[in-house]
């Protein structure tokens, strides 16, 4: 056999072999979830289930279906396209875990997570959260494990800041102005009423008694529409200043 037969049977050879070894290459694929009642699709076609599952696939696009084997009518599932062009590894991973509505009474407390600040309530998070701590100003800080709390729970925050004194309108002295102020403006009127009417009588009669009773009704009159201004005042002035 000369030289050129040699060389061209040592190609063929070559090409056969690496064409025998790409048809035999299949890569390894490695699932990892969280949950161990899920069942794994490939092509449509069922492979396994369970949170840790391996299998060897050819070159090629795969589609892959994870399917939570539940009952539940909101389920999940996800769905992925992969592309395997050698021999190598593929590892995928995927989290079931549900979301979790962290709420506290009163709203906007700090959420943290160690020393990292992950947000206000209330706050969705992922059930993988084990513990956390609840800050809020003036309001007793609080560790929490997601494990002890139900679901749709409102957390109740012990408040240890000074509570707010009496509102004006609650208080006394309130009730005492404005009692007077509905006792001035009815003798007020009551009297300007009377001085009224003895006027009418003292156009008619021209008695100057009559007169002099006017005379010192509109003086009272007077005197309590004063003191029903001051009493408004003084109402003014406590509102602003209480």
């Amino acid at each position: 056999m000369n030289l050129l037969n040699k060389t061209i049977l040592g190609v063929f050879i070559l090409v056969s072999t690496q064409q025998s070894l790409s048809q035999d290459c299949k890569a390894t694929l490695k699932i990892n979830s969280d949950r161990e009642d899920i069942k794994i699709f490939i092509n449509e076609n069922l492979l396994g289930s369970g949170n840790n599952f391996q299998a060897e696939i050819e070159l090629g696009n795969h589609i892959i279906n994870i399917v939570e084997n539940s009952i539940k009518w909101n389920s999940k599932f996800f769905t992925d396209t992969i592309e395997v062009k050698d021999c190598s590894e593929i590892s995928l991973s995927y989290s079931f875990e549900d979301d979790f509505l962290l709420n506290t009474d009163p709203q906007n407390a700090y959420v943290f997570r160690g020393d990292s600040l992950i947000g206000y309530t209330p706050l969705l998070l992922r059930s993988n959260f084990e513990s956390f701590s609840l800050q809020k100003p003036e309001y007793r800080s609080e560790e929490i494990n997601l494990s002890e709390i139900k679901t749709n729970e409102k957390i109740k925050l012990d408040f240890i800041g000074e509570e707010d004194g009496e509102s004006f309108y609650e208080s006394t002295i309130f009730k005492i102005l404005i009692g007077t102020a509905i006792a001035l403006g009815a003798s007020t009127a009551y009297f300007k009423l009377e001085a009224d009417k003895r006027f009418d009588e003292y156009k008619v009669t021209g008695d100057p008694e009559l007169l002099s009773q006017t005379d010192r009704l509109d003086i009272i009159s007077g005197a309590t529409f004063v003191a029903l201004q001051i009493n408004f005042g003084l109402i003014i002035y406590l509102f602003l200043s209480y």
